[in-house]
């Protein structure tokens, strides 16, 4: 595929059940998702999501209300945090840093610096994010403004990378809310269905979480395996991407496509050609 542009949504808090590590962070028996789903009514459905395969991720031990479908339209999986430094930010750096032969760097200024395309973030101030020095960064206090953003950013005709970090939800999870955090997830659900009929057909769309944060779990944040979901409108034809060793993934997979080019040491392995 041809892509030129990737579009990342970062569900920053949803995490689907305890790491191969979590006995190390305490978190055996943590997840987000399926906890948060018991404080679900009956009718709870995410159609937008399950039809991109969030369900499919968890095909042998199913949450109440998102089952397998049977052609999920996107490539789904688990992708976990490699870093043992278990903090909230930690994602993110693991996600978009690579290493050169020189020095440490990140994709969100490189694909600007070599490329001259877009490097657009939607999200609140996080020093990471803010010190990136080629970026756009367009700050939102809410989802509702952030999807706002998101939508008029998408229609646009730009090439690049859009990266958007929801805020509710993580929010409602430190809160120990779990039926906000339902009612954040289908107000997403409900956006990400518009965004689908948005995106152009050069477009990557990638779904995952940068940290997880199971509200009934006394541990922020929780150590999980996060959700990973790759969508191409031109292909809307999905298969399971497995478990990914690392959020770098993300961030070498979106390199591969602006041809930025890390060095062997750099820890991210891209599934470009896994999307196919």
């Amino acid at each position: 595929m041809d892509f030129r542009r990737v579009i990342v949504i970062d569900f920053a808090g949803l995490g689907i059940g305890e790491a191969s590590d979590a006995n190390r962070f305490n978190s055996v028996g943590a997840d987000t998702l399926g906890h948060i789903a018991r404080f679900a009514d009956p009718n709870f459905a995410l159609p937008a999501l399950s039809r991109l395969g969030l369900g499919n991720i968890r095909s042998n031990d199913p949450v109440v209300g998102l089952p397998p479908v049977e052609a999920p339209i996107g490539y789904y999986g688990k992708i976990r945090l490699k870093s043992q430094n278990n903090v909230a930010l930690s994602g993110l750096r693991e996600m978009f840093d690579y290493q050169t032969d020189i020095r440490t760097t990140n994709v969100i200024d490189s694909i600007v610096a070599l490329l001259g395309v877009n490097s657009i973030l939607i999200t609140n101030y996080l020093s990471y994010l803010s010190n990136q020095n080629m970026a756009q960064i367009i700050p939102v206090n809410s989802d509702e403004a952030g999807f706002n953003e998101l939508h008029q950013q998408v229609i646009a005709p730009n090439n690049g990378l859009l990266y958007f970090r929801l805020l509710d939800l993580q929010q409602k999870a430190l809160e120990a809310d779990g039926k906000g955090c339902i009612d954040v997830l289908n107000v997403v659900d409900q956006h990400l269905s518009r965004l689908m009929r948005e995106l152009y057909s050069t477009d990557l769309l990638m779904i995952t979480s940068t940290f997880a944060n199971d509200p009934t779990v006394d541990v922020v944040p929780t150590r999980e395996y996060l959700p990973l979901i790759a969508y191409m409108p031109a292909k809307p034809e999905g298969k399971s991407l497995g478990i990914r060793r690392t959020l770098a993934d993300i961030g070498a997979t979106t390199a591969q496509i602006f041809g930025v080019e890390p060095s062997d040491e750099s820890v991210g392995h891209s599934f470009l050609d896994e999307l196919s």
